[in-house]
């Protein structure tokens, strides 16, 4: 979906709110956050009699673990989707493109420009991560968040509004349409790592230099200006990032709120969540922030190379399904991955429903 300003993610953010069971009516509350807040505090129901069969299943066909992380990611799956036997036969991978203004200011290979080449390249079918989508069945959306309007320079002001931000955390509902079984995400973007990297210092302190830590292609100079910016920003800010929401208002990008908003929504719609590389990570950190019971049915595909990734999903307490060595995420870890969770599902299928 395409997205090419502003206003429109308001709209399609009413729509949604209009749309989705999941949302509240709560659209007058006084703060726009409110409506986030009671969804990620909203217990939601994971079927441990499914799970349950699925052990049950495992036994008799070996011995206790010897299925090992595939075993316990069919039980997982079976448990949020609430049917045995666990299967994934439509999932979507959902890659949601933002822009920021701090790309730039010397802390990224990459640019705005590129960002409109990956996304052309997506939908024309020619990326790399295409051809895995197509390879394990899933169906690939990219979600364009304005990319032609850059947030603003972190350093300086803040990159949303409250109302644009929870807007936007609405319209990441939208990676639901379809009913998948399953939810992959991922994010490009110039400058969503340096972004990514001071929420983190917001959600968990230590220094700049801690949560900058990129994989092993950056620049030292780069590095230090990343450093440098992270450090400005978090002193811009100070006062307003005790808040998780806040925390991604002022220092995040469009990107991360819609992936904050789709695994929201996945959540109560009973469909799990891959996660990919540093950014996606962070996203589920500010759900975690909240309300550390709401990333149940959230999975880390994959770890790459970046040192403050491995960082992250420590403090969320995740082990990766994979370690593909990738430098960044991107979205193809978590593709890899789907067809990793077919596998785990393969054993139980055609099988006879236990009595």
């Amino acid at each position: 979906m395409m997205i090419d300003s502003i206003e429109q993610i308001m709209a399609v953010s009413a729509s949604t709110k209009s749309e989705v069971k999941v949302v509240s009516d709560a659209d007058s509350a006084e703060n726009p956050f409110d409506d986030v807040r009671e969804l990620i505090s909203r217990p939601a129901a994971f079927d441990a009699d499914c799970a349950g069969q699925v052990d049950s299943a495992l036994l008799g066909m070996g011995r206790e673990g010897d299925f090992g992380k595939l075993g316990d990611a069919a039980a997982w799956l079976s448990g949020w989707q609430k049917r045995y036997p666990p299967r994934v036969e439509v999932p979507t991978l959902a890659i949601f493109a933002g822009s920021h203004g701090i790309s730039e200011a010397g802390v990224t290979l990459s640019s705005n420009a590129s960002t409109r080449e990956k996304v052309d390249a997506l939908r024309e079918g020619r990326a790399p991560l295409s051809a895995i989508a197509a390879q394990v069945g899933a169906n690939i959306r990219v979600f364009e968040l304005a990319i032609n309007t850059p947030t603003p320079h972190i350093a300086q002001s803040a990159a949303m509004s409250e109302r644009e931000c929870a807007a936007t955390i609405a319209y990441g509902f939208e990676a639901l349409e379809g009913q998948p079984d399953l939810v992959a995400l991922g994010v490009i973007g110039a400058g969503i790592g340096t972004a990514a990297a001071a929420v983190a210092c917001a959600l968990y302190g230590g220094s700049p230099e801690y949560w900058v830590r990129p994989g092993p292609q950056v620049p030292q100079a780069m590095n230090d200006q990343r450093v440098k910016m992270v450090s400005d920003a978090l002193k811009t800010h100070r006062g307003h990032l005790t808040d998780p929401l806040e925390a991604l208002r002022c220092l995040g990008g469009r990107e991360l709120a819609a992936c904050v908003g789709a695994i929201v929504a996945a959540r109560h719609q009973g469909v799990p969540v891959l996660i990919d590389g540093f950014a996606t990570t962070i996203a589920a950190g500010i759900v975690h922030a909240l309300n550390p019971q709401a990333l149940d049915h959230v999975k880390a595909a994959h770890v790459t190379r970046r040192p403050a990734h491995v960082a992250a999903l420590e403090r969320l307490g995740m082990s990766p399904l994979a370690e593909l060595e990738f430098n960044t995420g991107g979205g193809m870890g978590s593709a890899a991955v789907i067809g990793m969770l077919k596998t785990a599902c393969a054993p139980f299928l055609g099988k006879p429903e236990p009595a």
